[in-house]
């Protein structure tokens, strides 16, 4: 998401376009050298841009393609946006999984990406207007085409999950299921946690309709993948908020413990769940970059104490 020079919609100078490209290559030649091919981005991240910087890269360096997995996003309509010129709207953000729009973004990624195809095609967030089976429906002709791979799934709750993972079995005659998952997890968004652990309990917080999505997902075979695990590095920067202090110093503690940089003891904190959770890292910074590679090897090293001391300190208050 921190491809392309940020968010303002304003076109990059010629300048900004070779620093974007530059910060792009150093964030992915440090993923590759650290053993991480996948890479995430939409349509509407910098408006396009992030899309652009991927691809001004795979142009410029003949089989990356081939060393890469990418997964892109759509179904978030910018109002205003210069993704769509002059059809940008009135500048109200609104939510479209229709078949047409769903043609025509995947058309637009493809370019801005120069490949011929996208190995996973994401749906942004749920449009209450379209019924899955028509999203479903584009989906295959664009699988068929060759276009894109696997279909997933970004911020739904299970009920959407359940009908667009029931609407895809239907209609491939029961040969595709969802790919994957995203979701705001991590030690700062432990809603699924919290709804398991104080169930029956009156500080029980609401799920958003995310109760039950772990077991279903793992059910049916969906990854689940967490976006935004590291929080903006609200527990490990070095003047948190007074209301992370105490968790931000537990992190520390266990950093110190097992020997990684405090970013990875956040990682392996989700990763510890027996969940099969992929994160998904923001950082365009090359260290960081190679350091989250080591937090599997990290959470299987951390210890179930460890595991507790952070949430607790993360919850500011003990387990019922």
């Amino acid at each position: 998401m921190g491809w392309g020079g940020g968010w303002a919609p304003e076109p990059l100078s010629p300048q900004g376009w070779r620093d974007a490209e530059d910060a792009a290559h150093q964030a992915l030649r440090a993923a590759l050298d650290a053993g991480i091919s996948t890479l995430d981005t939409a349509d509407i991240y910098g408006h396009g841009r992030s899309e652009q910087a991927l691809g001004l890269l795979l142009a410029a360096e003949p089989g990356l393609r081939e060393s890469l997995r990418i997964q892109t996003k759509c179904g978030i309509r910018l109002g205003g946006s210069p993704l769509y010129g002059s059809t940008g709207g009135t500048g109200t953000t609104r939510y479209d999984s229709s078949a047409r729009h769903l043609r025509t973004a995947v058309a637009g990624s493809l370019e801005r990406l120069h490949t011929d195809h996208v190995d996973t095609l994401i749906i942004h967030r749920p449009d209450v207007l379209t019924d899955p089976a028509e999203t479903v429906g584009a989906f295959l002709e664009l699988k068929a085409a060759g276009a894109v791979g696997h279909l997933g799934l970004s911020n739904m709750g299970l009920a959407w999950v359940r009908r667009f993972d029931d609407a895809l079995r239907e209609a491939s005659a029961g040969t595709e299921t969802l790919a994957c998952v995203q979701l705001e997890l991590g030690l700062h968004a432990r809603t699924l946690i919290e709804s398991v652990v104080l169930a029956n309990h009156p500080e029980a917080p609401p799920s958003g309709d995310t109760e039950g999505i772990v077991e279903f997902c793992t059910a049916r075979g969906i990854e689940l993948q967490a976006w935004g695990p590291l929080g903006r590095g609200r527990y490990t920067r070095p003047d948190p908020e007074p209301a992370d202090a105490r968790a931000a110093a537990e992190v520390g503690r266990v950093a110190e413990e097992l020997d990684v940089p405090a970013d990875v003891v956040v990682l392996a904190w989700l990763m510890r769940l027996p969940w099969g959770i992929r994160p998904v890292v923001g950082t365009i910074r090359p260290g960081r970059i190679a350091a989250s590679a080591t937090a599997d090897q990290a959470a299987r090293r951390m210890d179930a104490d460890q595991w507790y001391r952070i949430w607790t300190a993360a919850r500011g208050e003990p387990l019922p």
